[in-house]
């Protein structure tokens, strides 16, 4: 059940950055979850609805991010799961981004023990432990390391500059999604 849930909110905020990105030309997204309770099997659930190829035929449609630069945060109550995935040819588009810098600085960011850290080519997995004795809490540690991936973002040029002369810079919150 809770990965059909997972699942379903991935095809929504899929369909969500697809809609920023056609409209705003951002490319790389930081998604916080809510469904995915600091798990990595269901972090992957997520990211497996957010890719999923958009059903024409659907009454409402869901996924078609594969081609976009996601970084998914998910606090539970003992954990935060993280998994960035870039898809070759974006990695490919912007060399100068790397998914194992956008990881790093989210980590350190998030603070806490890494317990667990999978690398394959164009994504990664990583759980954090919280421990409320050194007043790391799951949520804020969340919180801490989506401030680090939208200024990592930001540094590396990948969203528009508050002072853009663009016409339209699509609000992230009336989506829920940090870029």
């Amino acid at each position: 059940m809770a990965e059909k849930v997972a699942k379903k909110e991935g095809g929504k905020k899929g369909v969500d950055i697809c809609g920023m990105s056609d409209m705003g030309g951002v490319k790389f997204f930081n998604v916080v979850l809510e469904s995915a309770n600091g798990d990595l099997d269901l972090i992957s659930a997520v990211l497996e609805g957010m890719n999923a190829p958009v059903d024409e035929a659907a009454e409402e449609r869901k996924g078609g991010a594969g081609h976009l630069g996601k970084m998914l945060l998910s606090a539970g109550d003992k954990t935060v799961a993280l998994l960035c995935n870039i898809p070759a040819e974006l990695a490919e588009q912007y060399p100068h981004v790397k998914a194992s810098a956008w990881m790093d600085k989210l980590v350190e960011a998030a603070g806490g023990k890494v317990v667990k850290r999978e690398d394959s080519e164009n994504l990664i997995k990583v759980l954090i432990e919280g421990d409320s004795e050194k007043g790391l809490f799951p949520l804020k540690m969340r919180d801490a390391a989506q401030t680090s991936g939208f200024a990592f973002l930001r540094e590396n040029g990948l969203i528009p500059d508050d002072d853009s002369d663009d016409d339209y810079i699509p609000d992230p919150e009336a989506a829920g999604i940090e870029w």
